[in-house]
């Protein structure tokens, strides 16, 4: 049987893969390379942390709480809806180009309910992580970043749900 920190893993690696690669190429100069370095070495770590190592080193995984179903699905659609609100205001501004910025920010407010939810404390320290570099992205993106700062943004966010996860499976559950 796979470990459930290693199935719910999957998500992740596929929306950090999705951040970088969809993102790093509005970057300027050598940034898409270093973008793409940084993922590479990201997604290294996270591999040898949840994959390579013991299952039994990693995070218990206690049983969700009784209505961490519904809380998932809140939270996804809280999720679309900060994406399908948020999009004709940017169009509407004028600042398209900031969309991954928003994204960033949407899946990491997403996260936050989780941690309760799931009983699993790298949740909350994701979804902070997330929303914060989103916001960053946005407000510098909004006052002249543009596109870079968005883009930069999402590569970020990509990077450091690598990182997280990878940490999370090293802490063993001991996380708090």
């Amino acid at each position: 049987m796979i470990h459930p920190y290693r199935i719910g893993s999957i998500i992740g690696l596929v929306g950090a893969t999705v951040f970088v690669l969809a993102n790093r190429g509005a970057l300027p100069g050598a940034w898409p390379v270093v973008a793409l370095v940084g993922y590479l070495v990201a997604a290294a770590g996270y591999v040898w942390a949840v994959w390579v190592r013991p299952a039994s080193s990693l995070p218990a995984g206690r049983p969700p709480r009784r209505h961490a179903g519904l809380v998932y699905l809140a939270s996804v659609a809280g999720m679309l809806l900060v994406f399908a609100l948020g999009r004709p205001v940017l169009a509407q501004a004028g600042r398209e180009e900031l969309m991954p910025a928003l994204v960033a920010a949407g899946v990491g407010l997403h996260f936050i309910p989780f941690a309760a939810a799931f009983r699993a404390p790298v949740f909350l320290t994701l979804g902070w992580l997330l929303a914060a570099i989103g916001v960053v992205g946005l407000v510098v993106g909004w006052l002249g970043g543009g596109a870079v700062a968005a883009a930069a943004a999402a590569v970020t966010a990509g990077v450091v749900m690598l990182v997280v996860m990878g940490l999370g499976a090293l802490a063993g559950g001991r996380e708090a």
